[in-house]
């Protein structure tokens, strides 16, 4: 069908749910409250599940879903292996093949976390999608043998992602395949084990990727990039002490010293975390995270703060648009491990409300 004159593999008729629409403040909060507590923490298995979550999205955005699909989407890309929890590490970590006890218990982690899930109202329709995922386009998959149009676009997606992100990637017990070579294996299993259509797609958004990456663009999609962290103290020391802690935090640095150099960062491109102390050398702080939420607002703001200042400081939260605290002095280990949990939220916090629209350019200062 198209919408809005773009071919689109999605029918509304088809694999539907009652849950399939946009969701409400209330909904998306229960919704982000058990994501989690169930989302896989260790950086392996959490990996996997963003990753996903943004391979799924780009070839959502290409195949036109409509954006009420979106949310359902992210929650859906996140928690297709919720149910692996009920699986014994020994068979999710075993090289070689399965044996058919093992399989047979591997194939029930598709129907665990739709049952985990199916509960929560908002996440009715991701529940589908963790069921099905990894259900086969000539009917040979589980757990119930759909085939073709009877398994949801959006679970397909998922499938055709999943795969190869579990291909590319690196694992405790096997190496990872060159993104051609699994390229290939993709190619050999379109209209067998996926939707050939969407293999396709995906397989030109990869091409159009590599030789993007060729030319010195950067690879792949939206969160395989250094993310922009952009602190600012009004002290020396201070800087410093940042620099030093937040060095190795896996993100590209910038510590200043005053809000006009946190706002002129903000403005020339995308920054993906502000960190302020209570008192630059031109603003306070607050004022800083409360000027950047129009230029940057999908930002994750944090804020410097000594204990005996926090009840002070808490009144500006929502003013300023701050999500944590950090408290002062800090230690390099937790503050490391904030910045990473941060960041991971606000790129699933971004996927939910940027859905499937397409990106924008961040507007500019004056």
């Amino acid at each position: 069908m198209e919408v809005d004159g773009v071919r689109s593999f999605y029918d509304p008729n088809e694999g539907s749910c009652k849950a399939d629409h946009d969701l409400s403040p209330e909904e998306l909060d229960a919704a982000f409250a058990l994501v989690r507590a169930i989302l896989p923490r260790d950086p392996v298995t959490q990996g996997h599940s963003l990753r996903v979550m943004d391979y799924a999205l780009a070839l959502a955005r290409r195949a036109a879903l409509p954006r009420k699909l979106s949310a359902h989407l992210v929650f859906g890309s996140l928690l297709h292996d919720c149910g692996k929890g009920g699986v014994s590490d020994y068979i999710l970590q075993k090289p070689g093949t399965l044996s058919s006890e093992q399989m047979r218990l591997m194939g029930l982690h598709s129907e665990r976390g739709h049952t985990i899930t199916r509960c929560v109202g908002p996440l009715e329709t991701a529940s589908l999608f963790i069921r099905q995922h990894h259900e086969r386009w000539d009917g040979q998959g589980y757990p119930d043998g759909l085939s073709e149009e009877e398994i949801h676009i959006c679970s397909r997606i998922i499938t055709i992602v999943d795969v190869f992100d579990a291909m590319t990637s690196h694992r405790p017990y096997r190496k990872s395949m060159p993104i051609q070579a699994a390229m290939g294996v993709m190619r050999s299993v379109r209209g067998s084990r996926f939707d050939p259509e969407l293999t396709d797609i995906f397989l030109a958004m990869l091409r159009e990727k590599m030789v993007h990456a060729r030319k010195g663009g950067a690879s792949f999609f939206r969160p395989w990039f250094t993310p922009t962290l952009v602190a600012a103290e009004a002290t020396q020391p201070f800087q410093h002490a940042l620099k030093r802690s937040l060095l190795t935090s896996g993100t590209q640095l910038t510590v200043g010293a005053s809000g006009e150099e946190v706002l002129d960062q903000v403005a020339s491109g995308p920054v993906e975390m502000i960190l302020v102390g209570e008192t630059l050398s031109d603003m306070t702080g607050a004022e800083c995270l409360h000027m950047s939420r129009e230029m940057a607002p999908r930002a994750v703001r944090l804020m410097l703060c000594p204990f005996n200042r926090l009840e002070t400081l808490v009144s500006y939260r929502e003013w300023a648009g701050i999500y944590r605290f950090v408290l002062v002095p800090w230690n390099d280990r937790q503050l490391k491990e904030l910045v990473a949990e941060a960041l991971v939220w606000r790129q699933i916090y971004s996927a939910v409300r940027g859905g499937l629209e397409k990106r924008v350019p961040p507007a500019g200062r004056g």
